[in-house]
């Protein structure tokens, strides 16, 4: 094997290198500024996650959407959570949640519910709102057994935290 086959190899793999080193660069979420509109504001690099807020009758499912949240966050490893004096805080209200029925049996009894979860989000630093979000989603869980219907309904909110937290973290790592 002649070096006219080695190096064409050598400099693809230190390009390839070299891509990598400035994909993983920068830490924190890098986004606009609070103070000037337009402008890049100083990354986050600690996030408060206090729990959420609950408005609706449905119990625990503030926790099922803090929970979600923060190990969707901590995963990515670009923020701390929950440091003390954190750069930002990320408060969010669990809005709304309805189930409907989805499919009856013959006999005219809900086999299947779908949930709905509506979530809204706020970003604050130095106690300024940075931005606002507000999403939705909904699970189709099955509701035949009356003795696992709750867990089956909350098995699916954990789903839509899941779904939802997901959501939110793309649009924090691509800059709010």
């Amino acid at each position: 094997m002649g070096i006219g086959r080695i190096l064409p190899l050598i400099i693809v793999f230190v390009l390839a290198e070299a891509c990598g080193y400035e994909l993983v660069r920068n830490s924190g979420l890098q986004g606009p500024s609070y103070s000037s509109p337009g402008t890049v504001g100083e990354p986050i690099t600690s996030l408060n996650v206090p729990v959420f807020k609950n408005t609706t009758f449905e119990p625990q499912v503030s926790e099922i959407f803090t929970e979600a949240f923060s190990q969707e966050i901590a995963a990515s490893g670009l923020v701390q959570i929950n440091k003390p004096s954190a750069d930002a805080t990320l408060q969010g209200t669990v809005t709304a949640v309805t189930a409907t029925f989805s499919a009856l049996s013959g006999q005219g009894l809900a086999i299947q519910k779908v949930v709905s979860a509506s979530v809204s989000l706020s970003l604050l630093r130095q106690g300024n709102v940075v931005k606002t979000w507000a999403f939705s989603d909904t699970e189709t869980y099955d509701a035949g057994t009356i003795n696992s219907e709750d867990f089956n309904k909350r098995a699916a909110l954990v789903q839509i935290a899941g779904r939802i937290a997901r959501r939110f973290h793309a649009l924090l790592i691509s800059g709010y």
